[in-house]
């Protein structure tokens, strides 16, 4: 049977009060005796009728004065969103909080917007990515708000930017000298072996269908320098879509910081990833020192790939 406030009351009443028989009791209420007994206990212990508890969750939660303050400096240092600030608080800070929670606040102080357009993920998908961090990176051009040209080089593994510009035209000579500059700067063991592109102009000769196009600057300087080059699937754009995805972070924090250097600190040294180590709050930056291979390690394939399903 289950038991009310007041059928509690009368229980405790029979027994603690007038002294009847635990067993008698149990018989009455339909309850176990070791359930009489535990009541009574509880009684005789605080001299007040036990409440009983209410199930689901708790009305409220118990938070710190400055959790707004907090969520909000979240917002303006790292222009996170709900999930990553609720992401923070909880292995920084040791919160228990809802991402619902700080996504109210975050509406309150019009931070935050919806977007009607989005939908949940219906399926999982499945990302490959090296094991080697500085092996294999993604080159693309953007075209950003203000009507510049950006190019960046992502590292596969880590997600570190090594270098990146903005200039007003897109060239493949620029692709070349933004590439070189980054294989003359890395401080790795393994140089890059491979770079994954679009088939835009920068990249390859549209013109010519056999591959390498050694008249062209990019191709050119990958043959010459033995480097593989994986073009994208034509019309899948998530075969890039490493650096697709960072451009949209550039979009959305470049306006920010004064010049691309400080841009670039933050993203690679600051934020933490989602797709690294995210319990960890693991950054670009300490995810490449983590993945790089030192000189001392022995491995067959510096191409091999991980494969990981995220749901």
């Amino acid at each position: 049977m289950k038991l009310d406030q007041d059928d509690v009351i009368r229980i405790c009443q029979r027994v603690g009060d007038h002294d009847m028989d635990t067993a008698l009791v149990a018989e009455q209420f339909e309850i176990t005796r070791r359930r009489v007994q535990q009541l009574v206990k509880k009684y005789r212990d605080s001299g007040e009728i036990p409440q009983l508890e209410t199930s689901g969750r708790k009305p409220y939660a118990e938070y710190p004065d400055d959790l707004e303050q907090r969520i909000l400096e979240l917002r303006q240092r790292r222009g996170a969103g709900a999930v990553a600030i609720g992401h923070v608080l909880r292995v920084r800070d040791g919160l228990s909080i809802a991402t619902n929670r700080i996504h109210t606040i975050l509406q309150e102080y019009e931070h935050v917007s919806e977007n009607p357009n989005k939908q949940g993920r219906r399926r999982p998908w499945v990302r490959f990515e090296r094991e080697h961090a500085g092996v294999t990176v993604h080159m693309d051009w953007y075209h950003n708000d203000r009507g510049q040209q950006v190019l960046a080089v992502e590292d596969d593994a880590s997600r570190r930017v090594f270098d990146m510009i903005e200039v007003d035209r897109s060239s493949a000579g620029q692709s070349v000298d933004l590439l070189a500059s980054v294989r003359d700067n890395l401080d790795a063991p393994v140089p890059v072996l491979e770079v994954i592109t679009d088939h835009g102009s920068e990249f390859i000769n549209p013109r010519q269908d056999i591959r390498p196009c050694l008249d062209h600057d990019f191709e050119g300087y990958l043959h010459d320098n033995d480097i593989k080059h994986t073009l994208c699937t034509v019309g899948r754009p998530q075969s890039n879509g490493k650096i697709e995805r960072f451009f949209q972070t550039y979009d959305k924090h470049r306006w920010r910081f004064g010049t691309l250097d400080e841009f670039l600190t933050f993203y690679n040294e600051e934020r933490p990833h989602m797709s690294l180590d995210w319990d960890d709050l693991e950054t670009p930056a300490a995810a490449f020192d983590r993945l790089v291979p030192s000189p001392v390690d022995d491995f067959d394939d510096p191409l091999a790939t991980e494969v990981s399903a995220d749901e």
